[in-house]
């Protein structure tokens, strides 16, 4: 799974019995990628995330473990994700905000 938004925006959803990972860019655009649906076979799935002057949110079920491994300049790199005490399945996230931002989340803020 990827995609590239570039002065646009994608979404991307997915509804696998076994995500793997994948790759998404947004350079002064915006891409929603929705998990929710998805699920991991393996113990973990990686996402490599790159923002420039745009953003990223990811969304995953609430039975994944997110450990994000971000690097944010001029911008954020966010885990608002709140994983269930027996989370089994991890997805790594990795990446870059440069003057722009990532987001990875599970419910709605409040």
């Amino acid at each position: 799974m990827s995609g590239l938004a570039l002065m646009g925006g994608l979404s991307r959803k997915s509804t696998t019995d076994d995500f793997r990972g994948g790759e998404f860019a947004a350079v002064m655009g915006g891409v929603e990628v929705d998990l929710r649906g998805a699920s991991i076979q393996g113990d973990e799935a990686r996402i490599e995330a790159f923002a420039f002057w745009g953003g990223i949110e990811i969304w995953v079920p609430p039975d994944w473990q997110v450990i994000s491994k971000g690097i944010a300049f001029l911008g954020a790199f966010e885990d608002n994700s709140r994983s269930e005490p027996n989370a089994s399945k991890r997805l790594v996230v990795n990446g870059l905000a440069l003057m722009g931002g990532v987001e990875i989340k599970n419910r709605e803020k409040k």
